[in-house]
Protein backbone atom coordinates (compact mmCIF):
# COMPACT_ATOMS: atom_id res chain seq x y z
CA UNK A 1 0.00 0.00 0.00
CA UNK A 2 1.44 3.44 -0.98
CA UNK A 3 2.53 5.62 2.26
CA UNK A 4 0.76 8.79 1.12
CA UNK A 5 -2.77 7.30 1.05
CA UNK A 6 -1.94 4.89 3.82
CA UNK A 7 -1.38 7.55 5.87
CA UNK A 8 -4.85 9.59 4.65
CA UNK A 9 -6.60 6.52 5.66
CA UNK A 10 -5.60 6.25 8.52
CA UNK A 11 -6.94 9.93 9.88
CA UNK A 12 -10.52 8.64 9.97
CA UNK A 13 -10.18 4.62 10.44
CA UNK A 14 -13.37 4.97 12.16
CA UNK A 15 -15.50 5.60 9.21
CA UNK A 16 -14.85 1.99 8.02
CA UNK A 17 -15.33 0.93 11.21
CA UNK A 18 -18.93 2.43 12.19
CA UNK A 19 -21.56 -0.25 13.04
CA UNK A 20 -24.27 -0.99 9.88
CA UNK A 21 -26.84 0.73 12.28
CA UNK A 22 -25.25 3.53 11.52
CA UNK A 23 -26.12 3.30 7.99
CA UNK A 24 -29.32 2.00 9.06
CA UNK A 25 -30.70 5.45 10.74
CA UNK A 26 -32.36 8.27 8.83
CA UNK A 27 -30.11 9.59 6.14
CA UNK A 28 -30.09 13.10 7.86
CA UNK A 29 -28.54 11.71 10.93
CA UNK A 30 -26.06 10.06 8.96
CA UNK A 31 -25.02 12.89 7.17
CA UNK A 32 -24.76 14.45 10.49
CA UNK A 33 -22.50 12.46 11.91
CA UNK A 34 -19.91 12.30 8.96
CA UNK A 35 -20.27 16.49 8.94
CA UNK A 36 -18.63 16.93 12.24
CA UNK A 37 -15.77 14.47 10.42
CA UNK A 38 -12.84 16.73 9.16
CA UNK A 39 -12.27 16.31 5.21
CA UNK A 40 -8.62 15.38 4.68
CA UNK A 41 -7.24 17.48 2.21
CA UNK A 42 -4.48 16.31 -0.73
CA UNK A 43 -1.62 17.77 -2.47
CA UNK A 44 -1.44 16.94 -6.44
CA UNK A 45 2.12 15.58 -5.70
CA UNK A 46 0.82 12.90 -3.07
CA UNK A 47 -1.92 12.33 -5.87
CA UNK A 48 0.55 11.64 -8.64
CA UNK A 49 3.19 10.10 -6.38
CA UNK A 50 0.37 7.53 -4.97
CA UNK A 51 -0.72 6.67 -8.76
CA UNK A 52 2.39 6.82 -10.75
CA UNK A 53 2.04 2.49 -11.60
CA UNK A 54 -1.82 1.91 -10.98
CA UNK A 55 -1.89 -1.52 -9.94
CA UNK A 56 -5.42 -3.72 -8.82
CA UNK A 57 -4.39 -2.51 -5.49
CA UNK A 58 -3.21 1.00 -6.03
CA UNK A 59 -7.25 0.90 -7.01
CA UNK A 60 -8.37 -0.54 -4.43
CA UNK A 61 -7.15 1.37 -1.75
CA UNK A 62 -7.89 4.99 -4.07
CA UNK A 63 -11.70 3.63 -3.59
CA UNK A 64 -11.67 2.52 -0.01
CA UNK A 65 -10.22 6.51 0.32
CA UNK A 66 -13.20 7.48 -1.48
CA UNK A 67 -15.50 5.54 0.08
CA UNK A 68 -15.07 7.55 3.33
CA UNK A 69 -13.71 10.75 2.05
CA UNK A 70 -16.53 11.15 -0.39
CA UNK A 71 -19.55 11.10 2.24
CA UNK A 72 -17.38 13.52 4.47
CA UNK A 73 -17.60 15.98 1.73
CA UNK A 74 -21.01 15.45 0.84
CA UNK A 75 -22.34 16.09 4.51
CA UNK A 76 -20.47 19.30 5.09
CA UNK A 77 -21.91 20.40 1.41
CA UNK A 78 -25.67 19.38 2.52
CA UNK A 79 -25.02 20.50 6.32
CA UNK A 80 -24.21 23.72 4.69
CA UNK A 81 -26.76 23.86 2.19
CA UNK A 82 -29.48 23.48 5.22
CA UNK A 83 -28.40 26.57 7.59
CA UNK A 84 -28.08 28.72 4.85
CA UNK A 85 -28.95 32.71 5.77
CA UNK A 86 -31.66 34.73 4.26
CA UNK A 87 -34.31 31.69 3.42
CA UNK A 88 -31.97 30.73 0.48
CA UNK A 89 -31.78 26.99 1.57
CA UNK A 90 -35.98 26.91 0.61
CA UNK A 91 -35.56 28.17 -2.91
CA UNK A 92 -36.30 25.70 -4.99
CA UNK A 93 -33.54 25.08 -7.10
CA UNK A 94 -31.10 25.09 -3.86
CA UNK A 95 -33.73 22.32 -2.69
CA UNK A 96 -32.92 20.30 -5.50
CA UNK A 97 -29.11 20.78 -5.32
CA UNK A 98 -29.42 19.92 -1.30
CA UNK A 99 -31.77 16.80 -2.66
CA UNK A 100 -28.57 15.71 -5.27
CA UNK A 101 -26.33 16.13 -2.69
CA UNK A 102 -28.14 14.13 -0.05
CA UNK A 103 -28.46 11.23 -2.75
CA UNK A 104 -25.13 10.80 -4.13
CA UNK A 105 -24.16 10.53 0.10
CA UNK A 106 -26.37 7.89 0.59
CA UNK A 107 -25.51 5.75 -2.69
CA UNK A 108 -22.07 5.74 -1.21
CA UNK A 109 -22.60 5.55 2.43
CA UNK A 110 -24.63 2.03 1.72
CA UNK A 111 -22.43 0.62 -0.53
CA UNK A 112 -20.16 -1.76 0.03
CA UNK A 113 -16.46 -1.58 0.97
CA UNK A 114 -14.37 -2.13 -1.78
CA UNK A 115 -12.76 -5.01 -1.66
CA UNK A 116 -12.11 -7.22 -4.21
CA UNK A 117 -11.56 -5.96 -8.24
CA UNK A 118 -15.29 -6.56 -8.83
CA UNK A 119 -16.51 -4.39 -6.38
CA UNK A 120 -13.97 -1.51 -7.47
CA UNK A 121 -15.58 -1.46 -10.81
CA UNK A 122 -19.24 -1.28 -9.36
CA UNK A 123 -17.65 1.42 -7.00
CA UNK A 124 -16.42 3.62 -9.45
CA UNK A 125 -19.24 3.81 -11.65
CA UNK A 126 -21.09 4.74 -8.47
CA UNK A 127 -19.04 7.83 -8.20
CA UNK A 128 -18.95 8.30 -11.88
CA UNK A 129 -22.89 8.38 -11.82
CA UNK A 130 -22.54 10.90 -8.53
CA UNK A 131 -20.49 13.13 -10.63
CA UNK A 132 -22.61 13.29 -13.89
CA UNK A 133 -25.59 13.62 -11.03
CA UNK A 134 -24.21 17.05 -10.33
CA UNK A 135 -23.44 18.68 -13.80
CA UNK A 136 -25.84 21.22 -13.63
CA UNK A 137 -24.60 22.47 -9.73
CA UNK A 138 -23.71 25.35 -10.45
CA UNK A 139 -26.08 26.13 -12.74
CA UNK A 140 -28.98 25.47 -10.22
CA UNK A 141 -27.59 27.22 -7.25
CA UNK A 142 -27.00 30.85 -9.57
CA UNK A 143 -30.25 29.86 -10.44
CA UNK A 144 -31.78 29.84 -6.69
CA UNK A 145 -29.90 33.19 -5.86
CA UNK A 146 -32.07 34.77 -8.40
CA UNK A 147 -35.25 33.12 -7.07
CA UNK A 148 -34.40 34.39 -3.47
CA UNK A 149 -34.02 37.87 -4.87
CA UNK A 150 -36.83 37.39 -6.94
CA UNK A 151 -38.95 36.09 -3.71
CA UNK A 152 -37.22 38.73 -0.68
CA UNK A 153 -35.11 41.03 -2.58
CA UNK A 154 -32.04 39.91 -0.84
CA UNK A 155 -29.01 40.68 -3.04
CA UNK A 156 -26.52 37.60 -4.04
CA UNK A 157 -23.69 40.00 -3.41
CA UNK A 158 -23.80 39.52 0.44
CA UNK A 159 -20.97 38.71 2.18
CA UNK A 160 -22.20 35.59 3.86
CA UNK A 161 -23.58 34.06 0.53
CA UNK A 162 -20.54 34.90 -1.59
CA UNK A 163 -18.40 32.87 1.08
CA UNK A 164 -21.15 30.12 0.84
CA UNK A 165 -20.27 29.90 -2.72
CA UNK A 166 -16.61 29.81 -2.64
CA UNK A 167 -16.67 27.30 0.25
CA UNK A 168 -19.20 25.33 -1.98
CA UNK A 169 -17.52 25.54 -5.26
CA UNK A 170 -14.31 24.68 -3.93
CA UNK A 171 -15.97 21.66 -2.34
CA UNK A 172 -17.23 20.81 -5.67
CA UNK A 173 -14.15 21.31 -7.47
CA UNK A 174 -12.03 19.00 -5.13
CA UNK A 175 -15.19 16.35 -5.60
CA UNK A 176 -14.57 16.04 -8.96
CA UNK A 177 -10.79 16.29 -9.30
CA UNK A 178 -10.88 13.33 -6.92
CA UNK A 179 -13.76 11.44 -8.71
CA UNK A 180 -11.59 11.86 -12.10
CA UNK A 181 -8.64 11.15 -11.06
CA UNK A 182 -9.48 7.63 -9.67
CA UNK A 183 -11.32 7.36 -12.80
CA UNK A 184 -7.99 8.14 -14.85
CA UNK A 185 -5.96 5.47 -12.93
CA UNK A 186 -8.05 2.80 -14.64
CA UNK A 187 -6.76 4.44 -18.12
CA UNK A 188 -2.96 3.75 -19.11
CA UNK A 189 -1.60 7.27 -20.62
CA UNK A 190 1.74 8.08 -21.38
CA UNK A 191 2.84 11.08 -19.21
CA UNK A 192 -0.44 11.16 -17.67
CA UNK A 193 -0.92 9.86 -13.63
CA UNK A 194 -5.10 10.27 -14.13
CA UNK A 195 -5.87 13.00 -15.16
CA UNK A 196 -2.33 14.96 -13.95
CA UNK A 197 -0.54 15.41 -17.46
CA UNK A 198 3.18 15.54 -15.75
CA UNK A 199 4.40 17.46 -18.58
CA UNK A 200 1.07 20.21 -19.16
CA UNK A 201 2.27 22.71 -21.70
CA UNK A 202 0.38 26.05 -21.16
CA UNK A 203 1.21 27.31 -24.86
CA UNK A 204 -0.44 24.43 -25.58
CA UNK A 205 -3.58 24.28 -23.72
CA UNK A 206 -3.74 27.97 -24.29
CA UNK A 207 -3.86 27.26 -28.18
CA UNK A 208 -6.72 25.16 -27.47
CA UNK A 209 -8.76 27.66 -25.73
CA UNK A 210 -7.87 30.44 -27.90
CA UNK A 211 -9.23 28.40 -30.80
CA UNK A 212 -12.53 27.55 -28.91
CA UNK A 213 -12.93 31.57 -27.55
CA UNK A 214 -11.98 32.79 -30.99
CA UNK A 215 -14.91 30.87 -32.41
CA UNK A 216 -17.18 32.02 -29.97
CA UNK A 217 -16.25 35.72 -31.08
CA UNK A 218 -16.78 34.93 -35.02
CA UNK A 219 -20.06 33.29 -34.05
CA UNK A 220 -21.21 36.77 -32.08
CA UNK A 221 -19.57 39.59 -33.81
CA UNK A 222 -18.21 37.57 -36.82
CA UNK A 223 -15.00 38.92 -35.73
CA UNK A 224 -12.50 37.95 -33.55
CA UNK A 225 -8.50 39.96 -31.90
CA UNK A 226 -5.46 38.30 -32.80
CA UNK A 227 -4.46 36.44 -29.72
CA UNK A 228 -1.14 36.23 -29.22
CA UNK A 229 1.13 33.62 -27.36
CA UNK A 230 4.05 34.87 -25.72
CA UNK A 231 7.17 34.52 -23.51
CA UNK A 232 8.46 30.63 -22.57
CA UNK A 233 6.55 28.71 -25.18
CA UNK A 234 8.42 25.83 -23.40
CA UNK A 235 7.62 25.59 -19.99
CA UNK A 236 6.02 22.38 -18.75
CA UNK A 237 4.98 21.26 -15.15
CA UNK A 238 2.60 18.28 -13.34
CA UNK A 239 -1.23 19.92 -13.28
CA UNK A 240 -4.41 18.72 -14.32
CA UNK A 241 -4.95 20.33 -18.27
CA UNK A 242 -8.34 20.58 -17.57
CA UNK A 243 -8.11 22.85 -15.06
CA UNK A 244 -5.99 24.84 -17.00
CA UNK A 245 -7.95 24.93 -19.81
CA UNK A 246 -10.84 26.04 -18.10
CA UNK A 247 -9.32 28.85 -17.00
CA UNK A 248 -7.84 30.92 -19.47
CA UNK A 249 -10.93 29.59 -21.69
CA UNK A 250 -13.02 32.41 -19.02
CA UNK A 251 -10.19 34.70 -18.74
CA UNK A 252 -10.05 35.00 -22.69
CA UNK A 253 -13.41 35.08 -23.28
CA UNK A 254 -13.18 38.03 -20.92
CA UNK A 255 -10.54 39.82 -22.73
CA UNK A 256 -12.03 38.93 -26.20
CA UNK A 257 -15.55 40.52 -25.67
CA UNK A 258 -14.24 43.59 -23.71
CA UNK A 259 -11.89 44.19 -26.87
CA UNK A 260 -14.21 43.30 -29.49
CA UNK A 261 -17.31 45.46 -27.42
CA UNK A 262 -14.81 48.55 -27.60
CA UNK A 263 -13.24 48.53 -30.58
CA UNK A 264 -15.62 46.49 -33.36
CA UNK A 265 -17.28 49.29 -34.71
CA UNK A 266 -13.70 51.25 -35.46
CA UNK A 267 -12.38 48.62 -37.52
CA UNK A 268 -9.35 48.26 -35.98
CA UNK A 269 -9.01 45.44 -33.11
CA UNK A 270 -6.38 45.18 -30.97
CA UNK A 271 -4.58 42.00 -30.31
CA UNK A 272 -5.18 39.93 -26.95
CA UNK A 273 -1.66 38.90 -25.38
CA UNK A 274 -1.09 35.23 -23.26
CA UNK A 275 2.64 35.86 -21.80
CA UNK A 276 3.81 32.59 -20.39
CA UNK A 277 6.39 32.57 -17.47
CA UNK A 278 7.63 29.43 -15.56
CA UNK A 279 9.64 30.53 -12.72
CA UNK A 280 10.88 28.64 -9.52
CA UNK A 281 7.90 28.26 -7.45
CA UNK A 282 5.23 29.19 -10.07
CA UNK A 283 3.98 29.55 -13.55
CA UNK A 284 2.81 33.10 -14.32
CA UNK A 285 0.17 33.64 -17.28
CA UNK A 286 -0.32 36.94 -17.90
CA UNK A 287 -3.63 37.62 -20.09
CA UNK A 288 -2.89 41.41 -21.26
CA UNK A 289 -6.08 43.47 -23.56
CA UNK A 290 -6.82 46.53 -24.73
CA UNK A 291 -10.92 46.48 -23.66
CA UNK A 292 -11.30 49.71 -21.91
CA UNK A 293 -10.56 48.71 -18.82
CA UNK A 294 -12.86 48.31 -15.43
CA UNK A 295 -13.84 50.98 -13.16
CA UNK A 296 -11.68 51.39 -9.93
CA UNK A 297 -14.80 51.54 -8.58
CA UNK A 298 -16.55 47.95 -9.32
CA UNK A 299 -13.02 46.59 -8.60
CA UNK A 300 -13.69 45.07 -5.29
CA UNK A 301 -16.91 43.36 -7.07
CA UNK A 302 -15.25 41.41 -10.07
CA UNK A 303 -14.89 38.53 -7.88
CA UNK A 304 -18.63 38.70 -6.75
CA UNK A 305 -20.61 35.80 -7.78
CA UNK A 306 -23.58 37.08 -10.67
CA UNK A 307 -21.38 40.52 -11.49
CA UNK A 308 -21.04 40.96 -14.63
CA UNK A 309 -20.55 43.61 -17.63
CA UNK A 310 -22.34 41.46 -19.78
CA UNK A 311 -25.56 42.51 -21.46
CA UNK A 312 -27.18 39.20 -20.85
CA UNK A 313 -30.02 39.35 -18.62
CA UNK A 314 -29.43 37.62 -15.68
CA UNK A 315 -33.29 35.63 -15.19
CA UNK A 316 -32.18 33.54 -18.20
CA UNK A 317 -30.87 31.32 -15.80
CA UNK A 318 -34.14 30.55 -14.65
CA UNK A 319 -34.58 28.86 -17.97
CA UNK A 320 -34.30 25.15 -18.19
CA UNK A 321 -31.44 24.15 -20.51
CA UNK A 322 -28.08 25.49 -21.58
CA UNK A 323 -27.27 29.23 -22.25
CA UNK A 324 -27.43 30.29 -25.89
CA UNK A 325 -23.76 31.40 -26.03
CA UNK A 326 -22.95 27.21 -26.61
CA UNK A 327 -19.92 26.25 -25.85
CA UNK A 328 -20.36 28.02 -22.21
CA UNK A 329 -23.70 27.62 -20.02
CA UNK A 330 -22.79 30.43 -17.31
CA UNK A 331 -21.19 32.53 -19.93
CA UNK A 332 -22.14 36.26 -19.23
CA UNK A 333 -23.45 35.31 -15.52
CA UNK A 334 -20.25 36.73 -13.78
CA UNK A 335 -19.03 33.49 -13.17
CA UNK A 336 -15.97 32.83 -14.98
CA UNK A 337 -13.86 35.24 -12.84
CA UNK A 338 -14.93 33.61 -9.16
CA UNK A 339 -14.87 30.03 -10.38
CA UNK A 340 -11.59 30.18 -11.94
CA UNK A 341 -9.73 31.91 -9.04
CA UNK A 342 -10.95 28.97 -7.07
CA UNK A 343 -9.85 26.48 -9.59
CA UNK A 344 -5.99 28.77 -9.35
CA UNK A 345 -6.23 28.67 -5.08
CA UNK A 346 -7.57 24.86 -5.13
CA UNK A 347 -3.62 23.81 -5.41
CA UNK A 348 -1.95 27.08 -4.23
CA UNK A 349 -2.10 29.33 -6.94
CA UNK A 350 -3.65 32.57 -6.71
CA UNK A 351 -5.60 34.99 -9.74
CA UNK A 352 -5.18 38.89 -9.77
CA UNK A 353 -6.72 41.92 -11.97
CA UNK A 354 -4.94 44.78 -12.52
CA UNK A 355 -7.05 47.58 -14.74
CA UNK A 356 -6.55 50.72 -16.31
CA UNK A 357 -10.02 52.20 -17.00
CA UNK A 358 -10.03 54.11 -20.59
CA UNK A 359 -7.20 51.41 -21.40
CA UNK A 360 -7.08 47.55 -20.66
CA UNK A 361 -6.65 45.37 -18.54
CA UNK A 362 -4.31 42.81 -17.06
CA UNK A 363 -4.92 39.45 -15.42
CA UNK A 364 -2.50 37.54 -14.13
CA UNK A 365 -3.00 33.53 -12.89
CA UNK A 366 -0.52 32.14 -10.50
CA UNK A 367 -0.10 27.74 -10.64
CA UNK A 368 1.77 26.41 -8.22
CA UNK A 369 4.77 24.23 -10.11
CA UNK A 370 5.63 22.17 -7.28
CA UNK A 371 2.62 20.99 -6.02
CA UNK A 372 3.21 20.75 -2.33
CA UNK A 373 -0.29 22.56 -1.53
CA UNK A 374 -3.28 20.53 0.13
CA UNK A 375 -6.26 21.27 -1.62
CA UNK A 376 -7.85 24.39 0.11
CA UNK A 377 -11.21 22.82 1.46
CA UNK A 378 -13.40 24.17 4.07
Amino acid sequence: MAAPLQAALRVNRTVRLWPETLVQRSTQTTIEEYARLLQNPVTLKRMYEFGRNPTQQTLLVSAKWLHQELPIRLAHRVEELTRLPFNLCHMPSVIRVKDMYAQSFNDIVNSPLPSKSAQEEEFSNLIYNVMTRHNDVVKLLARGLLELKQHNGQNPDNVRIQGFLDRFYMSRVSIRMLIRQHLGMHEARDGYVGIINLRCSPAQIARHAIEDVQSLSYRHYTDSPEIQVLGNLNVEFPYIEGHLYFMLFELLKNSVRATMETHHASGVVPPVRVILCGGSEDVTIKISDEGGGIARSAMPRIFTYLYTTAEIPREKLLQEGEGKLGLDPIAGFGYGLPLSRLHARYFGGDLQVLSMEGYGTDTFLYLNKVGDHEEAIK
